[in-house]
């Protein structure tokens, strides 16, 4: 019993340093943020930071751009991450066992490595108004061009339509590696027992990949709530501030124009309570745990 406490020491004591380095890394800045959100702080003035209490927040239900960039944040989550969820399960489930499947494997995984940088630029050239292929092979049907990133609704579409090409192959490569683990002798005799393919999907296949689902789910909503690259690269919050997410928002109050630290700091901390209190409902509401049984 002696030994076994003092193994357990030593092995405290050796990852001690990490873990002090670790929480200097996470939580003294985190500690920090939410120390200058309640104060008036511009790095653009050489005045002393001011306490003001809660008012930064309160500034954040009056500021129209605040507003707008969390309605943005919104439709996104709402109308890419089912978009994505639907598209890369469907794409798994029909890319099975089909000839040439590697290929095509391959082929969809493109989006996902390529830099976000990279993307954003190769978009922003394929949106042209004049020259870009959008409007090109539009014209081909006979539709008029459009100002893709000129209009509130357009702009907003192409953002929401680069994020689920960007995002649907993740989706996809997680689902399809699921449904390649899926023990094949269970569906095999349900076909035998007179199942069609459909009932076979909804109640063998798709219960037992239900978890790796709702991982999905949540990772991706995570990331739809930072949404920051894309946005920076193709519109830059424009037409107005029409496609502003929230993650670009702070990013402009923060560093880009405003420099003001405190209120950027409160936009900070409301965002990271925003994602707690989502991931959290989340896991109740899709009862996590129980299934993946932890």
């Amino acid at each position: 019993m002696l030994a076994r406490r003092r193994m357990q020491r030593v092995g405290f004591l050796m990852i001690l340093p990490l873990l002090v380095i670790l929480l200097g890394l996470t939580m003294y800045p985190f500690g920090y943020m939410v120390y200058m959100s309640f104060f008036r702080y511009s790095l653009a003035s050489w005045e002393k930071p001011q306490f003001i209490g809660f008012s930064n927040y309160r500034d954040i239900l009056r500021d129209r751009t605040a507003i707008s960039s969390i309605d943005f944040t919104v439709l996104l989550l709402a109308v890419a991450v089912p978009l994505e969820i639907l598209l890369g399960m469907a794409i798994a489930f029909l890319l099975r066992d089909t000839f040439g499947e590697r290929v095509f494997r391959s082929a969809l995984l493109i989006p996902m490595m390529v830099p976000a940088v990279v993307a954003g630029i190769a978009w922003k050239m394929l949106y042209n108004f004049e020259f870009g292929p959008v409007n090109y092979f539009l014209s081909l049907l006979g539709i008029p061009k459009i100002s893709w990133l000129g209009t509130q609704f357009f702009s907003r579409l192409g953002v929401i339509l680069i994020d689920v090409w960007q995002w649907t192959p993740f989706v996809f490569l997680v689902l399809y590696a699921g449904l390649q683990s899926l023990p094949r002798d269970i569906v095999e005799a349900s076909f035998v027992d007179g199942a069609s393919g459909f009932s076979a999907f909804r109640y063998i296949e798709f219960p037992l990949l239900r978890p790796l689902l709702f991982v999905v789910l949540i990772i991706r909503v995570i990331d739809a709530l930072k949404i920051f690259d894309i946005v920076y690269m193709v519109t830059f919050g424009g037409p107005g501030s029409s496609t502003h997410s929230y993650s670009f928002y702070i990013y402009k109050v923060g560093v880009s124009f405003g420099w003001d630290i405190g209120y950027a700091s409160a936009l900070s901390v409301l965002l990271l309570i925003a994602v707690m209190l989502l991931v959290n409902l989340l896991i109740r509401g899709l009862r996590l745990k129980e299934t993946l049984e932890l």
